[in-house]
């Protein structure tokens, strides 16, 4: 490589080193840490005025926490709701208006861009540098919550990093890293998605979460049943249990039962009903449509909240 060449490369590199720091110090201004658990405090951030974010399962103690702000102060926290099947968790905080995370658009980065994963998991900032790997639309978590978009990510998400910031190369947050959401994956959760879910834990303490209280496999309907009935597929929902004192309890329905449709959409797959129950209003039914002994049978089921029990 000529002299003119290795400069340039230097130069370029230098250029790129100075810049992710900069966007770690940026970040580092939103950034706190959270006292909520044995041995290593976790990351939170500054989401809103007097509004903090983190992971909710990094956060041991539901009384008052004592959080470190970016500059160093100590205060106190209480804690405003969390969601489980998100992992969210909001608290509330003195102290920290000043320091509101800039955002960055999410449904910008692509696959391959850089990013950089930033925690507080001690009195200062440490990073992770990585990419992102991929890019899952309409998700859902293993406790049943659909996400428009998560970003798999390319990187170490150290100890006390799960509730600090994804961010960008100019600091600005794209997201909450969490290793725990997907099993031991590496994921970050946009903006956008914690905005609803902080929300609803602002209006009523926790994310309203429609259920009726069946478990439910899919099934193979044979060929006779589907041309006697006119359905529309040939797979269905086998109710295999029913909660005791559930709404479809309730409203009489029977383990053995099979789900054709929810509010006329047929169901083949367990995330269908989810889908179905997710877009009922608070204190609506859901219209079902079942086999039962070989006949189709209809009925209404209210769903209740199965988040206001968190």
């Amino acid at each position: 490589m000529s002299p003119s060449k290795s400069g340039s490369a230097s130069s370029t590199l230098a250029e790129l080193s100075s810049q992710l720091a900069a966007a770690v110090e940026t970040a580092s201004n939103s950034i706190v840490a959270i006292h909520a658990r044995r041995r290593i405090p976790s990351s939170g951030i500054v989401w809103r005025d007097g509004v903090i974010v983190s992971a909710s399962h990094t956060v041991k103690r539901d009384d008052e926490t004592p959080v470190t702000l970016p500059g160093g102060e100590t205060t106190t926290a209480t804690i405003i709701g969390r969601d489980s099947a998100t992992d969210l968790i909001a608290l509330r905080v003195d102290g920290a208006k000043s320091h509101v995370a800039p955002r960055a658009d999410a449904d910008a980065v692509r696959i391959g861009s850089l990013v950089l994963a930033v925690g507080r998991p001690g009195r200062d900032v440490a990073a992770s540098f990585g990419i992102i790997s991929a890019i899952a639309d309409g998700w859902r978590t293993w406790q049943g919550a659909r996400i428009d978009r998560v970003l798999r990510l390319d990187l170490a998400v150290y100890d006390g990093f799960s509730g600090g910031p994804l961010v960008d190369a100019s600091g600005a947050v794209l997201g909450l890293n969490n290793s725990a959401l997907a099993r031991g994956t590496p994921m970050a959760l946009p903006a956008k998605a914690i905005d609803r879910v902080v929300d609803e834990l602002l209006e009523r303490g926790h994310v309203r979460r429609p259920f009726i209280g069946v478990a439910v496999q899919p099934v193979a309907l044979s060929a006779s049943l589907v041309k006697q009935h006119e359905l529309a597929r040939d797979t269905a929902l086998l109710i295999v249990s029913v909660a005791d004192g559930s709404p479809a309890e309730k409203a009489g329905i029977f383990v053995g039962d099979v789900l054709l449709e929810a509010n006329a959409t047929a169901l083949s797959r367990p995330t269908d009903l989810l889908d179905a129950l997710s877009s009922v209003g608070s204190g609506d039914s859901i219209k079902l449509k079942y086999l039962r002994g070989g006949a189709v049978k209809s009925g209404s089921v209210t769903p209740s909240d199965r988040g206001g029990r968190e």
